[in-house]
This record gives structure tokens, C-alpha cells and sequence, in this order.
């Protein structure tokens, strides 16, 4: 249809019960109006604000002894399943590590990523973030090294999921203390700043000594005090509903379906949390949709008429059916619907249809049609579960976006007319499809027509 000029803006309704409608005049298509999913300029970066890293001064568990070959809790050795290979770092203590600030350290250990890299997912932290690590390092103070191993500071790489693998050096020492240990030379506030490539990108430290200077594993570099900030990526409201990003599941730093971590939190009703992410919830009117036919008014007068109008709304969300999420809306929601609700609030109808009647006012040589605007309600959280408060290796969580009818928006109706377009004027005008009555001025009514 060609586009006709706009003309009044539709009456905002104040309850779903009450759907907008709005009285257009003479109106195009949403011409020259933003829709929903228009594009909208980036906003600016956020502000850096802390993210969480999981015993990032190596403190667990605890230990007595001047070292520990026991893997520090929250991080992972080689393999993300679990804490991987058993004594993949050695950790030192305060008083050995000679860190200034007292602070245990962790030694890394052979070369190799994939066996013996030190790996913790950063919780929180979502693709697209601009991260910023921060860390103190120090050649291996471990009397295993031999001079020659230290004398031009010890290599290992860093890397963010997403960013540059990137190659560090320490300092280097060259005095062996009255212990037998060497001398620490701490550097302290070394950074890296990566594009997080991925949701709770992986943070991994590896050892790069070469073989020969190792001592077997038991000389490499340390590392402690590790921390960590970030710029939440800006959120983006131009995607639509059918087109939400895929949901993920995590098992401490491993990767799993979400079919295991489903199966795992609705279990029970209280098996999981959800927690909404506020910065990225949202509630918006979907783009408006023609309703049924259009009615053009060939007469010389003004028409009025009841319409039917019939709106429907459904949910999108990509977790596993059983999650119930999003639901049928009929029968005892299930534990993981539960926890959705205790966690936001909402109870929201998953699929919803009415049957309106709208009073059509048409006027000569116009056209009319309707128009609806579903309200909607876009939620992105994470289910979590602990389950073993000392090891947050066997944390569940659940990364989703649920996009569904909302609890707090109405949908609108707009009555949309605008004057004939030419072709439409032209069918207006033309002659009736039919014989001319009567066929002939001597022809008696009821005759051979």
C-alpha cells in the first residue's frame, strides 16, 4: 500500500484490559516513526565496576606448610572440568612467596595449556566487555632453579577468551636467600585488557619455560593477587524477538548443554536461583502489524461500523521443554518456571489471544485498516546453584533470554485511514462489473436481457 500522510498519535491505555487505541486519521505505515527494533545509536561505555574473581590471592584451601601441590579452589589446572590435573601448580606461602603484601603465590608449572594452564572463568562477565586483569608476578623462588634459570626473569602467557594470547616476563633474581629459597622480584599491577569474545570469558595463565630450565615442573613463574574490571557492553534492543542469543550452561569453569544444567535445577524448586540482569531487562512495544483487511470507502457518505479484531502474543525462549520456560500457561508451572517468578516477580501469561470489537469510522475516499502493537517483556538473568560451598567448581549456572507478553505494558490497537491511493481511486471510479439495466429503452421488464 502507498504510503499516506500521518495524522494523530495513538491514546496510551493504562491497563491490559483496557488495549490502546489509537485514532489515526490519515496515517502511513509508522512513516517516519521509530519502530521498536529500529536501530538506536550505541550508548556510551559504562563505567568500569569490579568483576568477581574467585580466590584470586590463591588463600584456598588453606595450608600450613611453606607449599602446597593441593590446586587452589575456583580454578582449574589443564582440563576446566573440575580442578583437571592434581597438582598442576604448586602454591607457596606468604612468608616463602616473599609477596609485600603477604600473600600466598602460585607457582606455574610445565609448559603446555591444554595440561597444565591455570584457567577460572570470570563470572558475570558478558561478550563484548572490555576487561581489564590486573596481577603481580614474580620469578620462581623455588630452590630447584638454577641461576642461569632466573638470571633473565622467568616467560609465561596470559590470555582473556576473546583477546590476544599475550607473552609476559618477569624480572629476573639472582640472590639465593639463607633458606635456600631465591629472592622474590615482585611486579606488581601487571595488566591485561581484552574484548571479552564470549559470556564468562576463560582467564588463562600457562608457563613457558623451556625444559631445560623447568627443573621438572619445580621452577616457573608466580602469580597472585589477581583481579579484575569491566565495561558492560552497551545493551542492544534492536534484536528481535525470534532471534534471541542461545542459552548457555556452565559447571564451574566448564562448558555443559543445557540440558544437564536444566535437568540439574529443575529437579527441585529450590534448586536454582534466577537473578535477572536489570541493565539488560527491559519492557517494549513490538513493531506494529496490520490486522486483517483493509476497507476502502468508495461512497459519497461517512460509514461507521463495529470490526472484529483479534490479537495473539506468544513467548520466545530456547531452554529445553521441560524447563517450562517459556511454559503452555496451563497446568502447575514447573520448578524452573518457579524459580523465574520468585526471582523477578513476574507470572506472566506465555501465550495470550483476544477477540476485540473496534468501532471503524470511515470517511468518503478513504481508506481504513487496523493496526496492533503487542507489549512485551525481555528478561536475561542467570539460574545458579552451590552446590558445595568450598569447591565453586561444581557451581550450576545458566545463562538465558526470555522474551514473553508483558505484565506491565498493554497492547495497543490503532484505527489507521488515509486518503485512496491512485489505484485505489481508479477501482473507486470504475463502472460496475456488471450488464447496464435496463438493456434496452423498448425492452419490457423481466425480458431476454
Amino acid at each position: 500500500m502507498a504510503s499516506r500522510p500521518r495524522s494523530a498519535a495513538p491514546v496510551p491505555a493504562l491497563t491490559r484490559s483496557a488495549p490502546v487505541i489509537g485514532v489515526c486519521v490519515s496515517l502511513g505505515l509508522l512513516a517516519g516513526a521509530p519502530l521498536a527494533h529500529a536501530a538506536v545509536p550505541p550508548a556510551r561505555a559504562a563505567a568500569p565496576v569490579p568483576v568477581t574473581v574467585l580466590n584470586g590471592d590463591f588463600a584456598l584451601p588453606a595450608f600450613t606448610t611453606g607449599s602446597t601441590n593441593v590446586n587452589p579452589s575456583a580454578w582449574s589446572v589443564g582440563s576446566t572440568a573440575g580442578t583437571g590435573i592434581a597438582g598442576g601448580v604448586f602454591r607457596w606461602g606468604p612468608v616463602t612467596s616473599g609477596h609485600p603484601d603477604g600473600l600466598i603465590a602460585t607457582m606455574l608449572r610445565l609448559p603446555g595449556e591444554a595440561t597444565y594452564g591455570l584457567k577460572q572463568r570470570l563470572r558475570g562477565v558478558r561478550s563484548g566487555a572490555r576487561v581489564t586483569v590486573t596481577y603481580d608476578e614474580s620469578p620462581s623462588v623455588a630452590s630447584q632453579c638454577t641461576a642461569a634459570a632466573l638470571a633473565q626473569g622467568q616467560t609465561y602467557t596470559v590470555q582473556g577468551e576473546g583477546g590476544a594470547l599475550t607473552s609476559r616476563t618477569t624480572l629476573p633474581t639472582t640472590e639465593k636467600l639463607p633458606t635456600n629459597y631465591w629472592k622474590p622480584a615482585w611486579r606488581t599491577g601487571v595488566t591485561l585488557a581484552f574484548t571479552a569474545g564470549a559470556n564468562e570469558p576463560l582467564l588463562t595463565f600457562t608457563s613457558t619455560v623451556p625444559a631445560a630450565q623447568n627443573a621438572g615442573g619445580f621452577c616457573g613463574p608466580l602469580i597472585t593477587n589477581v583481579r579484575a574490571t569491566q565495561e558492560p557492553p552497551p545493551v542492544d534492543k534492536t534484536i528481535p524477538a525470534g532471534a534471541l542469543p542461545a542459552s548457555e550452561a556452565f559447571l564451574g569453569n566448564d562448558r555443559r548443554t543445557t540440558a544437564d544444567a536444566v535437568s540439574y535445577c529443575n529437579g527441585a524448586v529450590n534448586r536454582c536461583t534466577f537473578t535477572a540482569e536489570e541493565a539488560y531487562s527491559f519492557s517494549y512495544y513490538a513493531p506494529a502489524r496490520v490486522a486483517a483487511e483493509t476497507y476502502l470507502n468508495c461512497t459519497r457518505n461517512t460509514l461507521n461500523r463495529l470490526r472484529p479484531v483479534s490479537t495473539a502474543n506468544r513467548s520466545y525462549g530456547d531452554l529445553p521443554a521441560v524447563a517450562g520456560l517459556p511454559g503452555s500457561g496451563t497446568g502447575t508451572p514447573t520448578n524452573m518456571a518457579q524459580q523465574y517468578t520468585q526471582g523477578t516477580g513476574l507470572s506472566p501469561a506465555w501465550s495470550t489471544s483476544q477477540e476485540r470489537q473496534v468501532t471503524e469510522v470511515v470517511q468518503p475516499a478513504e481508506a481504513s485498516w487496523i493496526e496492533t502493537q503487542a507489549g512485551r517483556r525481555r528478561t536475561e538473568g542467570w539460574f545458579t546453584a552451590t552446590t558445595k560451598a568450598t569447591d565453586p567448581n561444581n557451581d550450576w549456572r545458566i545463562h538465558t533470554v526470555i522474551d514473553h507478553p508483558s505484565t506491565d505494558l498493554s497492547d495497543r490497537i490503532y484505527q489507521r485511514t488515509g486518503p485512496l491511493t491512485a489505484s485505489e481511486k481508479q477501482r473507486c471510479q470504475s463502472d460496475r462489473p456488471n450488464a447496464p439495466t435496463p438493456a434496452g429503452a423498448t425492452t419490457p421488464a423481466g425480458a431476454e436481457r
